[in-house]
């Protein structure tokens, strides 16, 4: 049975928005020597990646200079004196219109973290590197950039009217409309999570929240007819739980999406030479002295009894460590992504959506946090850094900016930029122990069974 509705849209209030995209626009005087006014507008993707528009009048000219960045995050976590700021380096620099300054423009934009609500927010620029002492230029003034914000007008003071970002606000991305049969899609999820796990708990069910909120606005924005989705936790927790509701619970058509959902306790069994993890599925409380390889699931059985029942679309994700059964989850302080004041969400493309979720080949997806031998990391107040990113991706990658998408694309950012992000992190209170590092995997079929 289906949760109600009720239910759903208290998660979706609940979940949080620092993972969707954020806009800001700064006005700030630049350089000290002989300062013009600047105007800047950052699209944060909060994946460590965005977009920059820069804009100037310069001394003495009438000629307006607009002027193209790539901006990517440069982590310091790992740098005592640099704790409470994050740095954005401007790269790429390409000329929309106007000469080429004659002055150098900055190098980075500072954000800093506010000890209260432990927010990044704006500070200024910084040119040449990303110094914790360097005094950075400060913003006069800082908007966030709602939807109401995105006025004509506005837009056309960074964007002209044939780029993507102007045309996803103005111009229809509904190129075409559902046929009949893709409207009767329905969309299943099965989220299995050992939210009172005293170590994971938190992060299991932040990400479960998440998830579920994520995958119901997909079904909102596509128009499909369904969204169905149970959860497995607390007393109902066990591998026979599990077992029954696969096969009662997915009933998909075939023209139907399939989603399974492990966050917890993984490892890997001895001589099984698969790269899928096993799924621990005893409490740790009640089942403690149960013998974990009769208590447990491989995540390749799964997909293989998933793939059987003939869905469209089929995803099994594990968000759980890949390695021997005596070690764990780091669970660390750092979030994966540096959460930031005012997000909302970008416009989603369509056809891109459609090219993921409803794309005539058959596809059959197993997604793990970590590859053999590997843990996964989690931060209590954000989740998993594996479903962090992926989360966050996905959503880039259904946005206006991409084109022709492909699942494979999602994946290899993810585990790149998990595999990097979790490299940087300490996974003690002290800063003496790194976390290993962690790159997720994704094993991608297509075909029916």
């Amino acid at each position: 049975m289906s949760k109600k509705p009720v239910m759903l849209f208290l998660l979706l209030c609940a979940a949080t928005v620092l993972h969707a995209q954020t806009m800001y626009e700064f006005s700030f005087q630049y350089p000290a020597s002989k300062p013009d006014d600047y105007q800047l507008l950052l699209i944060d993707n909060n994946d460590g990646t965005g977009k920059v528009r820069l804009r100037t009048v310069t001394s003495g000219s009438t000629d307006t200079l607009l002027v193209d960045f790539d901006v990517k995050e440069e982590l310091s976590e790992n740098n005592e004196a640099c704790t409470n700021r994050l740095f954005y380096k401007m790269e790429n620099q390409k000329i929309i219109t106007g000469k080429s300054p004659a002055t150098a423009l900055p190098g980075y934009i500072c954000f800093t973290k506010d000890t209260l609500s432990n927010l990044y927010e704006p500070l200024g620029v910084v040119d040449g590197t990303a110094s914790c002492t360097a005094e950075p230029v400060k913003f006069s003034k800082v908007s966030n950039i709602s939807r109401q914000s995105l006025t004509k007008e506005f837009v056309l003071g960074y964007f002209k009217v044939y780029e993507p970002f102007y045309r996803a606000q103005f111009v229809t991305n509904n190129t075409k409309a559902l046929t009949v049969l893709e409207q009767s899609t329905k969309m299943y999820l099965l989220f299995v999570s050992n939210v009172t796990d005293p170590l994971i708990g938190p992060a299991d069910r932040m990400g479960m929240n998440e998830a579920i909120s994520l995958f119901g606005k997909i079904k909102d924005f596509l128009g499909i007819s369904a969204f169905i989705y149970d959860t497995i936790t607390g007393r109902n927790f066990n591998k026979q739980t599990v077992l029954n509701k696969i096969n009662s619970f997915f009933r998909p058509g075939p023209n139907d999406i399939v989603i399974f959902y492990y966050a917890g306790h993984g490892f890997r069994m001895p001589k099984d030479g698969r790269p899928g993890p096993y799924i621990d599925l005893r409490d740790v409380v009640l089942d403690q002295f149960k013998r974990y390889q009769d208590n447990s699931l491989s995540t390749e059985d799964i997909l293989v009894s998933i793939r059987k029942k003939g869905a469209r679309l089929n995803l099994i994700i594990s968000e759980s460590c890949n390695d021997t059964i005596t070690k764990t989850n780091p669970i660390v302080k750092e979030p994966a992504v540096a959460g930031k004041k005012g997000g909302f969400g970008m416009n989603w493309s369509t056809q891109n959506c459609r090219d993921l979720f409803l794309n005539a080949m058959p596809t059959t997806i197993l997604a793990a946090a970590a590859s053999p031998y590997q843990l996964a990391i989690s931060n209590n107040d954000f989740g998993g850094y594996f479903s962090t990113f992926f989360r966050n991706n996905l959503e880039l990658y259904m946005g206006y900016t991409k084109t022709n998408v492909k699942w494979e694309q999602i994946f290899a950012q993810t585990s790149q930029q998990a595999e990097t992000k979790s490299g940087r992190t300490w996974c003690n209170d002290e800063k003496t122990v790194k976390c290993n590092r962690q790159r997720p995997f994704a094993t991608i079929l297509y075909g029916r069974f």
